[in-house]
């Protein structure tokens, strides 16, 4: 029987041999924490992207996006109003995005920021009366 070190994630349990990757994952939960945080106090995304470091490449209209915007994005729904609004960031950056833009339910997905180009006020925000 041998005796070795592990580093211990006290946020999901995860064990890491290295000190280094440890810190690295510690600073993922971090990041995901603040973002999200942030999110929901209706911080925009230049100020998110700003405090956690997540080197995104945003558009001027992008920079203003908050959590009361919502988005039409057409790979995801079967209706052509935005659908679909922010509902989390990773603590690497990956913004997902939940809505009900069709008729089979709620659907929520990862998308690039490329998605998120024409920000749209929470009062256009679909909602399916079918599925509701």
């Amino acid at each position: 029987m041998k005796k070795i070190l592990a580093y211990k994630c006290y946020i999901c349990g995860k064990l890491f041999d290295n000190e280094r990757i440890a810190k690295s994952h510690n600073k993922y939960h971090a990041k995901k924490r603040l973002s999200n945080y942030l999110l929901s106090k209706g911080v925009t995304l230049d100020k998110i992207n700003n405090k956690c470091c997540f080197h995104w490449q945003l558009t001027e209209i992008q920079k203003t996006i908050t959590k009361d915007n919502c988005f039409e994005i057409s790979y995801l729904q079967c209706c052509n109003k935005p659908a679909y609004r922010i509902v989390n960031i990773s603590g690497t950056g990956e913004i997902e995005v939940w809505g009900i833009g069709s008729w089979s339910g709620g659907y929520a997905s990862y998308v690039r920021l490329g998605c998120l180009e024409n920000p749209r006020p929470l009062n256009e925000l679909f909602k399916d009366n079918r599925v509701l």
